[in-house]
């Protein structure tokens, strides 16, 4: 069954396009040798039994047989469409009272028709030419096949018709599941949210708590907001850039209050434009990844630093952090953050991105240009 509800618009517009075209061109000898009503009852008819042919063979007998390899199931199809078509055009036509090519070359009228129009009286000889005996019975149980062959171009047509849309579907399904990939792994990122971390600030929170501190209620709402920035207004396509700095910053600033002594920690991203429009959580690994591995705690020899900038193009953000001598041991989920945004620029940004890391004993640098037009 042809499922017209999933035609979208575009598509139907361009079919309805393609038949007006067809009808015109079907009509230039019928309006000339028929009277106008005649015409258009002809070619009408020859509209509806062409369209018939062209959406049971492409809606119905190629994807049920062919797309399933059931070859012989859809030659008998084809078969019977065919016929039985061919039949219902030639009973119509006679009770129509349209006149077959043999009866039209006996008409007077047709004649001098033709003698009017220069491109058919350049072949007049070839369009009043007798038939060969071997042509005068063409029928088959007992109707008429003349118009056989115009149906089987129409076939031929339907079928390179259904092969490209065939082609087609195919790599908007292969796209849609890279895209489908993608936000489901936009949605494991922002569900994971690292939970040592959330512990942590928890923790700290408590401790400023238990001290009185002034900082309490000023850190439960930094902890609110970016909780808030995860779960709903990461949600958009597209957020403030604001918006992923004022993440980091608060991400910072619970990351200074667990750090005994002063860390080595430089940053400049209060110069980038905030109203600039980025993809969210592109940024934030990157940063949670250098606290991590740069071990921060150590005040003497572990150091980070940052700097997002942006002119009328593009964002471009630099962190760079210490590699301490010893390594830190990995844990299952090291690295994961990272390989999600460089996947997640690769198809948000194809074309519009670089990105380098430098690696050596002693520091880690990332370099990230983003083109925002």
């Amino acid at each position: 069954m042809i499922k017209w509800a999933r035609l979208k618009r575009k598509e139907v517009l361009v079919h309805l396009g393609w038949w007006i075209a067809y009808g015109l061109l079907l009509s230039y000898l019928p309006l000339i040798i028929m009277d106008t009503f005649t015409a258009i009852v002809f070619v009408f008819r020859t509209l509806v039994v062409s369209a018939a042919i062209f959406y049971i063979n492409a809606y119905w007998l190629l994807p049920r047989y062919i797309a399933k390899g059931a070859y012989a199931k859809y030659v008998l199809g084809m078969g019977l469409t065919l016929l039985t078509i061919a039949f219902a055009y030639h009973t119509t036509g006679a009770h129509m009272g349209i006149k077959s090519m043999k009866d039209l070359r006996n008409d007077e009228k047709w004649e001098r028709a033709i003698e009017q129009d220069r491109f058919l009286k350049d072949h007049k000889d070839l369009i009043l030419k007798k038939e060969p005996p071997r042509f005068k019975d063409r029928r088959f149980l007992g109707f008429n096949m003349m118009g056989v062959p115009s149906f089987i171009a129409m076939l031929f047509i339907s079928t390179l018709f259904w092969i490209y849309s065939d082609s087609r579907k195919r790599k908007q399904h292969e796209l849609s599941l890279v895209n489908q990939n993608l936000v489901n792994e936009m949605k494991f990122l922002k569900s994971q949210m690292n939970p040592h971390f959330l512990f942590n600030a928890l923790n700290n929170i408590y401790s400023l708590s238990m001290l009185h501190s002034v900082k309490t209620p000023e850190m439960v709402l930094k902890l609110s907001a970016m909780l808030r920035y995860v779960l709903y207004e990461s949600e958009d396509v597209k957020v403030k850039l604001g918006k992923e700095v004022d993440y980091i910053k608060n991400f910072i600033e619970f990351q200074r209050i667990k750090i005994e002594g002063i860390p080595n920690v430089h940053v400049d991203i209060d110069r980038a434009d905030r109203m600039k429009m980025i993809e969210p959580m592109l940024l934030i690994p990157f940063v949670e990844n250098s606290f991590k591995h740069s071990k921060i705690e150590d005040t003497e020899n572990g150091w980070i630093s940052m700097l997002l900038t942006t002119d009328d193009e593009n964002i471009y953000f630099e962190i760079a952090n210490s590699v301490p001598k010893t390594k830190i041991a990995a844990d299952k989920n090291s690295g994961i953050g990272v390989e999600n945004v460089k996947r997640r620029l690769k198809y948000l940004y194809p074309n519009k991105h670089a990105i380098s890391i430098d690696i050596d004993e002693v520091s880690y640098r990332l370099n990230l240009k983003i083109n925002t037009v």
